[in-house]
């Protein structure tokens, strides 16, 4: 990672982390020294490691990828947290069409590799999801089933199979790993709400 895109990252997690913590405390800026701790928990659970995931794919596809924030959308996480719901909007992980492969050339990304690349920001909220709800049944700690039914609901919604959602690329690829895929997400989401 160069220093622009560290910067990014950290950037979307300061602010996604603040915009959780105005949203458990109903926007009450008071709340936000006793919210900050779990929201800060729950965007490095559940956001970091879905837009790393979608990097790391690329770029073991030798395709160059690199996270890029979106201001606009930092800007509406923030806003949308004091309406009572969160638009997370942060940024994403762009995978531009050259390769290594070929001393960096313009190649056409397949079908196959854009799906898995998509896929696995998901997948990687799905695993996590089971790996805390194990937790939570261990500790019955609620803030682990909190943040569990988060990372599921954050696969749901990047699963939605319409553009720009990563469904919709894992779903040109193959219709029946996305169903699956948005499955598995519904039944942990389902687990963690009842």
């Amino acid at each position: 990672m160069d220093k622009e895109e560290i910067k990014d990252i950290t950037i979307s997690v300061v602010v996604l982390t603040l915009a959780f913590a105005i949203l458990i405390g109903n926007g009450n800026l008071l709340l936000i020294p006793y919210t900050i701790f779990p929201s800060f928990l729950a965007v490095i659970l559940c956001f970091f490691p879905h837009e790393l995931a979608h990097r790391a794919v690329a770029r073991h596809f030798e395709f160059y990828a690199r996270y890029v924030m979106w201001p606009f959308g930092l800007l509406l996480a923030l806003f949308s947290a004091f309406l009572g719901f969160l638009f997370a909007a942060p940024g994403a992980v762009y995978v531009y069409p050259y390769s290594k492969r070929f001393a960096f050339q313009v190649v056409p990304m397949t079908r196959r590799e854009n799906g898995l690349i998509s896929l696995a920001g998901p997948a990687t909220n799905m695993a996590i999801g089971f790996l805390i709800l194990v937790l939570h049944y261990f500790t019955n700690f609620s803030l682990f089933a909190w943040i569990a039914s988060l990372s599921f609901w954050f696969a749901v919604f990047n699963l939605i199979p319409f553009p720009p959602f990563d469904g919709s690329k894992v779903f040109a690829w193959s219709p029946k790993i996305w169903a699956c895929a948005f499955f598995i997400a519904l039944i942990g989401l389902k687990i963690t709400i009842r």
